[in-house]
């Protein structure tokens, strides 16, 4: 830490409300524009922000975010984003930065955002008489591994102190290591640490109230989500991997956020499709527009895709994406 570090360090802990824990991956090494604006953005409600790349990262790269960080690790340690969580944890924890805390922040770049300001989310869920919390939560396990349970999704998570200054807490942290698969990572560490807490007589909550219904809605229910609940972030997953539903257009129209930043992303590191699965999911969107049209039959390059007086079973199979 040099000493502009330190003395920002001093000054803010006196005084320090929220400490966040950014964990970030970048497989070329750089940090994107992206993951600059989040923390601009996330800077207004953490006091201190600790980011921590599971990525070897020059300092040209460092020098992007330092206006918006209080200190930086940056060396590849491969146990992904609960790895980085970890190492902001008990570099918090071993420069007293917990002293005057009253909320503990894990956040990643797996996501875009904020559409809306982070403030209006903390402005609800801070008051509210819970332990932990999060944007989304989910219902679902995973097969062979762990049972469905409902958990806080991992992507942006808030502690209170009584969580962050206990033992066990400590305990369950100081052992995140590296696992073999990304399933075991969510079995152990998403869903292990809603239940592990839960346990030990905590509880939570979550920001957005369609999530709390519907299971994995932050995949499968982006729009209502962000026209409902304002929900400030998007998994950029469902962006680089496949043609997004959500337009520019539809940025524009319900939220504050920039879409040349996905934009950008998107042609970095999005996927490259096939012909074939171009075709899929354009004929998706077909259907579903000639379903909000009231069209009963579909045609595409003269092939007839879908007749709804056929079978109206499928009508719902294809509009859920399956």
């Amino acid at each position: 830490m040099n000493d502009i570090e330190n003395i920002e360090k001093n000054i803010i802990k006196n005084h320090t409300k929220r400490v966040t824990c950014f964990a970030h991956f970048d497989k070329n090494n750089t940090i994107q524009d992206y993951v600059i604006y989040y923390l601009k953005e996330l800077k207004k409600v953490s006091d201190i922000i600790i980011f921590v790349s599971d990525s070897n990262l020059p300092d040209t790269e460092i020098e992007k975010i330092r206006p918006y960080i209080n200190h930086s690790i940056a060396q590849k340690h491969g146990e992904y984003d609960f790895g980085s969580y970890k190492r902001g944890y008990f570099y918090a924890k071993e420069n007293n930065l917990f002293e005057n805390c009253e909320e503990l922040i894990f956040a990643n770049d797996s996501c875009y955002g904020p559409l809306f300001p982070f403030e209006d989310m903390f402005n609800k869920m801070t008051p509210q008489n819970v332990d932990f919390w999060g944007v989304t939560e989910n219902n679902e396990g995973i097969t062979g591994i762990i049972d469905a349970y409902r958990h806080i999704q991992s992507y942006f998570m808030v502690f209170k102190s009584q969580i962050f200054n206990n033992e066990l807490f400590i305990d369950f942290i100081k052992n995140i290591k590296q696992e073999l698969s990304k399933e075991e990572i969510i079995a152990k560490y998403e869903i292990g640490l809603s239940k592990f807490l839960h346990e030990q007589g905590f509880t939570s909550d979550s920001y957005c109230e369609i999530a709390k219904q519907i299971p994995n809605a932050f995949h499968s229910k982006i729009k209502e989500l962000i026209i409902y609940n304002q929900m400030p972030i998007v998994k950029r997953s469902i962006f680089l991997n496949s043609i997004p539903d959500i337009s520019n257009s539809f940025f524009k129209k319900y939220t504050n956020y920039d879409y040349k930043l996905i934009k950008k992303d998107i042609k970095k590191y999005g996927k490259k499709l096939t012909f074939s699965e171009k075709i899929k999911h354009l004929r998706k969107r077909i259907i579903i527009i000639h379903l909000n049209s009231h069209e009963q039959k579909i045609s595409l390059f003269g092939k007839t895709l879908f007749d709804s007086t056929a079978n109206k079973n499928s009508v719902q199979y294809i509009k859920d994406g399956k």
